[in-house]
């Protein structure tokens, strides 16, 4: 669910498939780049640091796209992991700082990447569209706008290219430590496509490598529901609360369905299981 620079097993170099239009001191750069690296931590603690030091680094170069764009997914991933009681004021900042990031450099592909992905909870779902397709066409080997583009085409219930999407992109990178996100994102299109096994597998793949991501819980337990299975719907709750204390039925708000039918009845499933609303 949901960068700027594609990932792999060395983080400290970043592809550059099309010329930059910014490009940042050496100390803006450094601070910048070791934001990335606590980016894949996924934790609230790593995140409050990253912060640190990209404020750092605007502050000596207001005008950095690269500083810009990480910014805005750190505040986005603070939304999406639910490291924050109110998600609102993390997402307006991840849209903004993105948007400063495009206009900034409307050659970096990772700048679009994180536009189109900040858009999800704030429901511009156009606009993310139209960013994740323009970061593709800028860098077809971007894996992580691939997927991303995957997962924003299975929330808009376009299940069988979300499906392709997610599969390009797990092939592109398949060290990507984020790859729990393509994982979620097959589930969901498949539970959106009532292959219901499917997306248990795919799901239960996602909390394997990150315990930590609500999504998959949520898609796990609905797909329990939707075959009948109420006491694997109920352990699977249990695994999410354990993982997740404090979990809700609300915390569906940060990544919504576009359709409202299917989103009330992922809804009404995850109620049937006990979760607490």
């Amino acid at each position: 669910m949901v960068a700027s620079i594609q990932t792999t097993v060395d983080l400290n170099t970043i592809p550059e498939p099309v010329e930059r239009t910014s490009r940042p001191d050496l100390t803006v750069w450094e601070l910048t780049m070791r934001s990335w690296h606590l980016l894949y931590d996924f934790t609230p603690e790593s995140y409050a640091h990253a912060k640190t030091l990209l404020e750092r680094a605007l502050a000596i170069d207001p005008e950095g796209a690269e500083a810009n764009m990480v910014l805005s997914l750190i505040n986005h991933h603070i939304a999406i992991m639910g490291f924050v009681a109110d998600t609102r004021p993390a997402m307006e900042a991840a849209y903004a700082l993105a948007r400063r990031a495009t206009q900034l450099d409307d050659r970096n592909e990772y700048a679009h990447w994180a536009l189109g992905i900040s858009c999800w909870g704030l429901l511009k779902y156009d606009e993310s569209l139209a960013a994740l397709e323009r970061a593709v066409a800028l860098n077809p080997n971007c894996s992580l706008a691939y997927g991303s583009l995957g997962t924003l085409l299975g929330i808009l219930g376009r299940s069988e290219e979300a499906i392709a999407h997610q599969h390009i992109a797990i092939r592109s990178n398949p060290l990507d430590p984020s790859i729990f996100f393509r994982f979620s994102g097959l589930a969901l299109a498949h539970y959106l496509a009532d292959r219901f096994e499917t997306a248990i597998e795919w799901a239960e793949r996602a909390i394997h490598r990150r315990p930590s991501w609500y999504f998959a819980h949520f898609v796990l337990a609905a797909s329990h529901v939707a075959l009948g299975r109420e006491k694997d719907a109920a352990l699977a709750v249990k695994a999410a609360l354990d993982a997740l204390p404090g979990i809700c039925v609300a915390d569906l708000d940060r990544v919504p369905l576009k359709d409202p039918k299917k989103m009330r009845t992922l809804r009404e499933r995850l109620i049937e299981t006990g979760l607490p609303k």
